[in-house]
């Protein structure tokens, strides 16, 4: 993620240090666009917005339009929060200069309209990809602008995303295996996508023959040396109608972001199931935790028995937002607390939480006039930095667990397939679930009780 020093003034659009780009692929046509952009006065105040939303590392910007105002929010580390609201004629303003800008239509408010642009830094010459969603709604119309860094790598490695190394030892031993299925989990929106295609960036793709499924519509698996074949589900096609035609290239592994049907699970139990030529198989499900994971494949009405006997592992994520190491505070404990979270007396001294001001000292106010802080605005960091914009966290890890999958779960799967049945037997076998992985990273001092708790609501 980059981030700027934000300049305290801004008088005009010429003082914002970002230009506003067209991104049609032709030349003639952007200068077209980017003429009919400035015609107004609204790039100022747009420059302004998508600027500040780059300083505050923001992923998307939403503008509400009702009746009578435009109401702003920003998606930072996967938290929403608020900014300045505008008039409408200004915000109508905008919305017309960016919609111009995405060869949109200005006029349409109502039907759902998408366009990209480009964003230049002018100092560090760093540029922005530009993505604009506009929709109606009942309250008049949404708009979301996305915004990323166009030479973005992302996450390359499971130690980027944060997981242990002792865990990350036992998912590649499941990953090398010759046969089975190893199931990939997380919630809509919970770092599912990066999960996915890290985790597939650690295999021995160059050792072994791996070819992937992927409906055309939902873009998921980014890496190289899997050879895709896509589908198109909103046609009606299913992956199990090409699963037999993609075997006759005799694959090691088969992965698949999204098990979407009962009969691509029974066919991917048969292909994992078989005993001389089983293949191993890499799945993706939209689940909260890993026993959920695997219920939710169940209640595809797929095979329990074929399933149950395939299955070796499964890998869930959730991400969780860190603290911010300028601000942060520490605090002893108390050791009813400590007993709570299941952490031995002795082992941690102190907890971190979000920045808290001082309570007020009417005598210290008296002998010095202090120099008044933005609302919102953190001391620590507008002294040293770097700057948490008032949110008191910058930036987020991963919280995973691995369940890897013995006989007596395999037997409750076709006998008892039951949430708290699952459970109870997960944790009396010692196994270490998404909670007690986040407690982890609560003593280690990178995140706080109350994101915690957030995240595990």
């Amino acid at each position: 993620m980059i981030f700027f020093k934000k300049k305290e003034k801004k008088d005009s659009g010429d003082d914002i240090p970002i230009d506003l780009k067209a991104d049609s692929g032709a030349p003639a046509e952007n200068q077209q666009r980017e003429i009919a952009a400035r015609q107004g006065e609204a790039i100022p105040p747009l420059k302004e917005l998508l600027y500040d939303a780059l300083v505050k590392g923001a992923e998307k910007t939403m503008l509400d339009y009702s009746r009578d105002a435009v109401t702003g929010t920003y998606l930072i580390d996967g938290v929403w929060h608020n900014t300045d609201p505008r008039d409408r004629e200004t915000g109508d303003a905008m919305l017309v200069a960016i919609k111009l800008l995405c060869g949109m239509n200005p006029d349409e408010r109502r039907a759902r309209q998408e366009g990209k642009f480009m964003v230049e830094h002018k100092v560090t010459k760093a540029k922005f990809l530009g993505k604009v969603t506009s929709q109606g709604v009942k309250t008049g119309e949404r708009v979301i602008i996305e915004v990323r860094p166009k030479k973005f790598k992302g996450f390359k490695s499971l130690d980027d995303l944060g997981m242990r190394e002792q865990m990350q030892e036992r998912l590649r031993e499941h990953m090398r295996a010759e046969q089975g299925i190893v199931l990939i989990a997380g919630p809509p929106g919970g770092g599912f996508t990066t999960t996915w295609n890290v985790a597939l960036n650690s295999t021995d793709r160059l050792l072994r023959d791996f070819v992937g499924l992927e409906d055309k519509h939902h873009h998921e698996t980014d890496v190289e040396n899997i050879n895709m074949t896509l589908f198109d589900g909103a046609a009606g096609e299913t992956p199990d109608q090409i699963i037999q035609k993609i075997m006759l290239t005799q694959p090691d592994v088969l992965t698949l972001a999204d098990l979407c049907n009962a009969a691509t699970v029974n066919k991917l139990c048969q292909l994992a199931n078989a005993p001389k030529e089983g293949k191993l198989i890499i799945a993706g499900v939209r689940a909260k935790d890993a026993v959920e994971a695997l219920l939710r494949v169940l209640l595809l009405k797929a095979s329990a028995p074929d399933f149950a006997e395939a299955v070796r592992a499964v890998l869930c994520v959730r991400l969780i937002r860190k603290l911010n190491d300028t601000c942060k505070q520490p605090y002893p404990p108390p050791p009813q607390l400590l007993q709570k979270l299941g952490i031995p007396p002795g082992r941690v001294q102190a907890l971190y939480r979000e920045w808290q001001p001082p309570p007020p000292d009417p005598e210290e106010e008296k002998k010095k006039k202090k120099k008044a802080l933005p609302p919102g605005a953190c001391p620590l960091c507008e002294l040293e930095g770097p700057l948490c914009h008032g949110i008191f966290y910058r930036g987020r890890t991963g919280i995973f667990e691995l369940l890897e999958v013995n006989d007596e779960l395999r037997e409750a799967l076709v006998k008892k397939p039951q949430l708290e049945v699952l459970r109870n037997i997960v944790r009396a076998s010692g196994h270490r679930g998404l909670q007690e992985e986040g407690i982890l990273l609560v003593a280690r001092g990178l995140t706080s009780l109350n994101e915690l708790q957030r995240v595990m609501k």
